[in-house]
């Protein structure tokens, strides 16, 4: 225990720092979040919040000083497998609490869900096999099924 207790307190004292990176505070939040530091865990959920892209009805996080991209019909853009890791770590952090999330973080985390399931593949997997092995926790909270697509019309 004493090793984990250390970790904790190095992980800690490198949140303590004034400018830390968006992926380095989802993952920040998920640790303190599994280590049941419920106070650390919402105090860097709050600042993500803070950062978040509201768009379209759903939440994701993007790498600081990131060109906005363009808005052109009929295309989806896929944002690169760093920004869905770490949307998908914020995600995370929000559905692991101890007690069971509240109405208002279940809200909230479903438009992060929205996000994640917009970036997938016709396939249901994502741009990289690092983020879409990397995740089962993810799917283990939200269900993502595709419809076959049917033929309708005269036989």
């Amino acid at each position: 225990h004493s090793v984990v207790r250390n970790a904790l307190f190095c992980l800690e004292a490198a949140g303590n720092g004034k400018e830390n990176h968006v992926y380095t505070k989802a993952l920040l939040a998920y640790a303190f979040a599994l280590a049941g530091k419920e106070e650390k865990r919402k105090e860097f959920l709050s600042s993500l919040e803070k950062e978040a892209i509201k768009k379209d009805g759903s939440v994701h996080w993007q790498r600081p000083g990131k060109e906005p991209e363009a808005d052109l019909p009929y295309y989806r853009y896929k944002a690169p497998s760093a920004e869905v890791e770490m949307t998908a770590y914020v995600l995370l952090a929000h559905l692991t609490t101890q007690p069971a999330p509240t109405q208002e973080e279940l809200s909230f985390a479903s438009l992060i869900a929205k996000w994640i399931i917009g970036q997938q593949n016709p396939n249901g997997g994502f741009s990289s096999t690092q983020v879409s092995s990397s995740f089962p926790p993810v799917a283990s909270h939200i269900s993502i099924r595709r419809v076959p697509e049917t033929k309708v019309g005269a036989q």
